[in-house]
């Protein structure tokens, strides 16, 4: 095996908990995460076959993690899964505004520096909301007891957090964009 062939590996695996972590996340189902994960470690071990320089793993890992992720839902469409692309990428950027790594937290974006700010500048009840949902995974039923409030009203603070976060991200691009 190659040096670099085992770094790779090596690097994969260590990653293991956190992309699984976000795959079961968004999946609920053990046995499909792991053919997504396992998919993933084809995919790359593909990539670097054909002479790919995969410059930050863990970013493309879990790229192709959200595609996958999305074909299953694709796939899926006769069950109950109600999700697009749109929610993934905004739970791939709530998990990487919790993450404590100052490289995952960089991202490599605007974007998700942005993200970082407007959920820093959240007030705790809403932080922690976003936290128990999207790191912690826990359902609604579970986070409607927890603050003590109706289901529907925490699916409404969700809606409305998420709402509010974009509008913040995108605000915060354009001055960013003007060099304010």
């Amino acid at each position: 095996m190659s040096e670099t062939l085992k770094q790779v590996t090596t690097e994969f695996l260590a990653s293991r908990p956190q992309l699984m972590a976000f795959i079961y996340g968004l999946v609920r189902h053990p046995q499909t995460a792991e053919d997504i994960y396992q998919e993933v470690w084809l995919k790359l071990a593909g990539a670097l076959e054909t002479g790919t320089v995969v410059q930050n793993q863990a970013n493309w890992c879990r790229a192709v993690a959200k595609n996958l992720i999305l074909q299953h839902w694709r796939d899926q469409r006769d069950t109950k899964v109600v999700a697009d692309s749109t929610l993934l990428e905004f739970v791939d950027y709530v998990e990487l505004a919790f993450t404590e790594d100052d490289s995952a937290r960089n991202y490599g974006s605007d974007r998700q520096y942005a993200l970082n700010q407007c959920v820093e500048a959240l007030p705790e009840k809403s932080k922690r909301l976003l936290l128990l949902k999207y790191d912690e995974g826990f359902s609604i039923g579970v986070i409607a007891s927890h603050f003590r409030q109706s289901t529907a009203a925490v699916i409404k603070a969700l809606v409305r957090l998420r709402e509010a976060l974009a509008i913040c991200v995108e605000k915060k691009l354009k001055l960013h964009e003007l060099g304010l």
